[in-house]
């Protein structure tokens, strides 16, 4: 490795976490070139902090977690290796996005499991920080990892072989879910499951009053454990919690009156008809669900409000909700625009009585640091949701991002005293959330398989590390 500049990172970062130092930037294109660095580094004793594309916003944008790392952008890494289109596979570098991925798919018999954010970011960097997919977690999306371990050796694991060939899950222990969310090694291809392309996509979107989220979220989790007939993941999201006084701040054209409830309802005509009927039963009883609409996504036009959903729950990515609600033209200005947020994410429950109290501490928290938030659950599953916590400031005020930063550790704490686990964390958080919430003998674990892997902590030092 040749002789790196110290700099100072500049804080371009939505999130207004606390600025970090780099040693230097490398933007290596293949994996030899990945091996390459690797190894110069172990010699160096230089510490590498590894990206996608470094719109990991709301939680340090491309900010590392420690000073003075390298910081290996993998963005130029873009190759789509394969698409096996009779098993419903794509292996992918880092740099693929969800944009190009989705293009490769058009009129196949498969989709992409698109996420909210830009079209612009990383596929493989969104699944190993167990982001969430329109129709599922993309935690579910990962089969199998390529990675260049600290000493420069390449492992893959979960059927994706050294020629880059996808076969499946094989015999013997899988390794994959070690690497999702942890620090054993750069990670340059991914084996992604894909989404079979249905015979019917019904879009379910509904408003309704804001006290009755508790009570929505409930019904919906039981349809949800009763079971649903059609795939897809619902949500109960838009939920503003605002202070009573402040100068607080949202995105423009937040109603603060009422809540959502969306997803995309997937399969037969027959099973999206069936799943409509008993997801209307399950929401009888609460007050606004006879707005609840179904619809074809196909048919929502450009400047419906509603047409980036519909866009998403064709498996098509869009920036157009993200730039709407950040005020920006373009995704390449968020971290420079004026309103900041945070990402709090934690495991939520669904009952109505569990959810009531938890928001009755989040408004305590959000009246106590005169911030605004957002509340989403995304029900992943029978047993619980994926919680998304929004918290916006205006960049430009004095104390604004203090306030932000003060309510977001607020609110990680009463969420843990509530029994509410962080899953996906920020890079002022990411060490301390597995600490607080692992066991001594699972630490211990863990940091005896990272110092058998890389001994001296070269790769991405504090990201989840034990």
């Amino acid at each position: 490795m040749q002789e790196l500049t110290r700099v100072e990172l500049m804080p371009r970062d939505v999130g207004g976490h606390q600025p970090r130092s780099i040693a230097g930037t490398e933007s290596p294109r293949t994996l030899d070139q990945v091996r390459a660095l690797v190894r110069a580094a172990a010699a160096d004793r230089c510490r590498l902090y590894p990206i996608s594309t470094g719109r990991n916003w709301g939680m340090g944008s491309a900010m590392p977690v420690t000073d003075d790392n390298v910081v290996v952008d993998l963005s130029g890494m873009d190759r789509i290796r394969g698409i096996d289109l009779e098993a419903g596979f794509a292996v992918i570098e880092p740099g693929v996005t969800q944009r190009r991925l989705a293009e490769a798919l058009r009129g196949s018999p498969w989709m992409l499991n698109v996420t909210n954010s830009c079209a612009d970011t990383s596929v493989v960097g969104n699944a190993l920080d167990r982001g969430d997919g329109t129709f599922r977690s993309r935690v579910h999306d990962v089969a199998g990892l390529e990675a260049v371990l600290a000493d420069g050796s390449v492992v893959t694991t979960g059927g994706l072989d050294p020629a880059g060939r996808y076969h499946g899950r094989v015999a013997g222990p899988d390794l994959t879910p070690a690497f999702v969310q942890h620090n054993l090694g750069i990670v340059t291809a991914m084996a992604i499951a894909l989404v079979p392309r249905p015979e019917a996509i019904g879009m379910v979107y509904g408003r309704m009053p804001r006290h009755q989220a508790a009570v929505a979220l409930d019904a919906v989790a039981s349809f949800v454990r009763r079971g649903n007939p059609a795939d897809g993941m619902l949500r109960v999201r838009e939920l503003a919690l605002t202070p009573s006084h402040g100068d607080w701040t949202l995105p423009a054209g937040v109603d603060l009156d009422s809540f959502a409830v969306m997803g995309p309802l997937l399969g037969s005509a027959a099973a999206v008809e069936l799943a409509e009927e008993l997801l209307r039963k399950a929401l009888s009883e609460v007050e606004g669900s006879e707005e609840l609409r179904v619809m074809d996504p196909a048919e929502v036009k450009p400047g419906d409000p509603l047409h980036p959903r519909a866009l998403m729950s064709q498996g098509i990515p869009t920036c157009l909700g993200v730039r709407r609600a950040l005020g920006v033209t373009s995704c390449d200005r968020i971290d420079d625009g004026g309103l900041g947020f945070l990402a709090l994410m934690p495991l939520m429950p669904t009952d109505a009585r569990r959810t009531a109290r938890i928001l009755d501490a989040l408004q305590t928290a959000v009246d106590a640091h005169t911030t605004a938030l957002m509340a989403e659950w995304n029900v992943v599953g029978r047993h619980q949701a994926n919680g998304v916590v929004q918290i916006f400031f205006d960049r430009r005020s004095a104390d604004g991002p203090h306030r932000a930063h003060q309510l977001r550790n607020d609110g990680n704490c009463l969420l843990r005293g509530h029994g509410c686990a962080i899953y996906r964390s920020d890079i002022d958080h990411a060490a301390a959330d597995v600490w607080s919430e692992t066991s001594t003998a699972s630490l211990g674990m863990l940091h005896r398989l990272k110092t058998a892997l890389d001994p001296e902590g070269l790769l991405s030092p504090g990201r989840y590390g034990a």
